[in-house]
């Protein structure tokens, strides 16, 4: 079921609600993904009730003059005063972890418990080998030249439209699986989920190259579940032990046969860590 509501601001957002349960807020990634991210979720919903949020910017909600983390963190307070809770269980997925880590550093009263999934707190030279190991670990792969000029495109570029951004994503988003093969369509759908290329290309240009929340972690007293897949080549196990690192009350889940997109490539591993977790 979409429901809608709008924030102090005047923007008009979107989340669906699905299935039956303990409440677990969901943010997607990119920035610029929205709930349509989730489209299985490695059948959670049928042991919690999910809330899938689409963020500002990303199909289902209206775009916004700016697209800052702390605009992002206002929007997940306004959706949990929406929701009429005090606290929530919250994921966040890629992007939407940097988003969920910065809201449970602002308001982590509200939070019971953090879910950060594939994600990362950090940019340094450490993510960035972790990086370039995982790129060339493809290169054998008949799509690999395709998708190496298309990241070097996306990371360089500014789009001129969401077409253009989905054109790209199309062509490195192998790169984002451990096997490709069996995975084309989901992969395809994935990367055709952004509304607009402004959230990714602002991201990209102004947030990813200075990012480094491990003060943010710091101050996070939530217990939380870090998952990450094996071969996720952007925000794999160097990035996930990174956040480990700076928090007090936290548990590592590696999911070996896993790219970025874990929920995908290994839906019961997946499922059987947030289960544990958070019953």
């Amino acid at each position: 079921m979409i429901e809608i509501f709008t924030t102090r601001g005047g923007l008009t957002l979107s989340y669906e609600r699905r299935g039956s349960g303990p409440l677990l807020v969901c943010h997607p990634g990119g920035p610029g993904g929205s709930s349509a991210e989730f489209e299985d979720f490695a059948g959670l919903d049928d042991t919690f009730e999910l809330v899938l949020f689409s963020p500002r910017g990303s199909h289902g909600s209206d775009p916004a003059d700016d697209y800052a983390l702390a605009s992002y963190v206002g929007d997940l307070e306004a959706l949990r005063e929406h929701l009429g809770v005090e606290t929530i269980d919250l994921l966040g997925f890629s992007h939407g972890g940097v988003v969920a880590m910065a809201y449970a550093a602002t308001f982590g009263a509200n939070v019971r418990r953090l879910v950060l999934v594939d994600t990362l707190a950090i940019w340094g030279e450490e993510a960035e080998a972790a990086m370039q190991r995982g790129v060339e670990a493809r290169a054998g792969e008949p799509w690999f030249p395709e998708a190496l000029k298309a990241i070097e495109e996306e990371q360089a570029g500014e789009f001129s439209s969401a077409e253009e951004l989905i054109a790209n994503l199309q062509r490195q988003i192998p790169l984002y699986f451990h096997r490709w093969e069996g995975n084309e369509a989901v992969g395809g759908r994935l990367a055709a989920d952004f509304a607009r290329a402004e959230p990714l290309h602002q991201f990209n240009t102004v947030e990813f190259p200075a990012l480094d929340l491990r003060a943010e972690l710091r101050a996070i007293g939530a217990p939380t579940l870090v998952v990450c897949g094996e071969g996720d080549f952007i925000a794999g196990p160097a990035c996930a032990e990174a956040i480990v690192r700076e928090l007090s009350d936290v548990r590592l889940v590696t999911i070996p046969k896993a790219g970025h997109f874990v929920y995908v490539e290994q839906p019961e591993a997946f499922r059987a860590a947030l289960t544990e977790f958070l019953r």
